[in-house]
């Protein structure tokens, strides 16, 4: 079968088409047969070799969509031929991809598999992020970095449903038109206006209750700078590199009452596993309603090294989906 291989880390370049055997499904796992490919910016990172537990070689990627075509002993929950979504620790860049059985969920036909594959990695963080990771009420003050990108455009459905007053962090007119139709009350163009100056205009000179930063990097001040007295501040990606030392240091001494957290899927997974189908079922229902605005561009998964480079380049809005031939 065909896969995007990669035995060493580096540019878009190092991902390869090749051809793999076919793989053996085992006791408790299911196989399924890819239709759609999710490229998260946790694949990226995996390629650039910032996370040092990867094991090389490896077939990258870890959501997907598609229709079960062999499962193992043990395994009840879904049959030959079911549509489904699931995750991976990896493996996903693939025409089929195996994974255990609990991380592997019924798709009810409403929803596309390109729809599907979007959930995994970024409709699952912005729902456990809102729902229970931080207490949002309405009215609260929320700001999200990349708020055209999947996290975000989740995070702007999910916020408005909430009742928060959502102020959306885009870099561009395009962008911020995209992030209006996820649901954004506000929008701020960081390359065109006064970010801090702008969200506290927003806030009555407060600052946001809440900020979702997955950008991270030598900016990290100004996200501290953003969040309000008692706030709180949520890291849940490092496009830009970790927190800058300078910004922690800020931190240290900012003098808010700020907390800073950190939010880690995996952890979410490995921990309360028997709370994802409900969080699966929110968001395709939100889909199938059309209160989740996601673009979606799709493109061959023979073309996951362009995919990469046009996600590191900022030309994409919502998910992009890698499409077996």
């Amino acid at each position: 079968m065909q896969a995007i291989h990669m035995t060493r880390v580096g540019g878009p370049e190092v991902l390869q088409v090749v051809d793999v055997p076919e793989l053996e499904v085992f006791a408790g796992c299911v196989r399924v047969r890819n239709r759609a490919i999710a490229v998260n910016f946790h694949d990226i990172n995996t390629r650039r070799g910032d996370d040092p537990a990867t094991e090389l070689p490896i077939v990258p990627g870890t959501d997907f969509a598609g229709v079960v075509d062999a499962v193992g002993d043990g395994v009840d929950h879904v049959r030959v031929g079911d549509r489904v979504v699931g995750i991976a620790m990896h493996g996903a860049y693939a025409e089929a991809t195996v994974t255990l059985a609990p991380l592997v969920v019924p798709l009810p036909d409403d929803v596309s598999f390109e729809q599907a594959a979007s959930c995994p990695v970024a409709g699952l963080t912005a729902y456990f992020m809102s729902h229970q990771l931080v207490r949002i009420e309405p009215g609260m003050p929320v700001a999200v970095y990349a708020a055209a990108g999947s996290v975000g455009c989740f995070m702007g459905a999910m916020l408005r449903e909430l009742g928060a007053v959502s102020i959306g962090i885009v870099g561009s007119a395009d962008k911020a038109e995209v992030a209006r139709k996820a649901g954004y009350a506000h929008l701020v163009n960081y390359r065109s206006e006064d970010l801090v100056a702008r969200v506290l205009a927003l806030t009555g000179g407060n600052g946001a209750a809440v900020v979702f930063d997955s950008v991270a990097g030598p900016q990290f001040r100004r996200t501290i700078d953003l969040a309000a007295v008692d706030g709180m501040v949520v890291v849940f990606g490092r496009a830009a590199g970790p927190p800058s030392a300078e910004g922690l240091e800020y931190w240290l001494r900012c003098q808010k009452n700020l907390a800073v957290r950190t939010y880690f899927l995996g952890t979410t997974i490995q921990n309360r596993l028997p709370e994802v189908p409900a969080a699966y079922r929110h968001l395709f229902a939100g889909l199938a309603a059309g209160n989740i605005h996601l673009p979606i561009t799709t493109m061959p998964l023979t073309a996951a090294a362009t995919a990469h480079a046009r996600i590191e380049s900022q030309q994409t809005v919502g998910k992009v989906i890698l499409v077996p031939a």
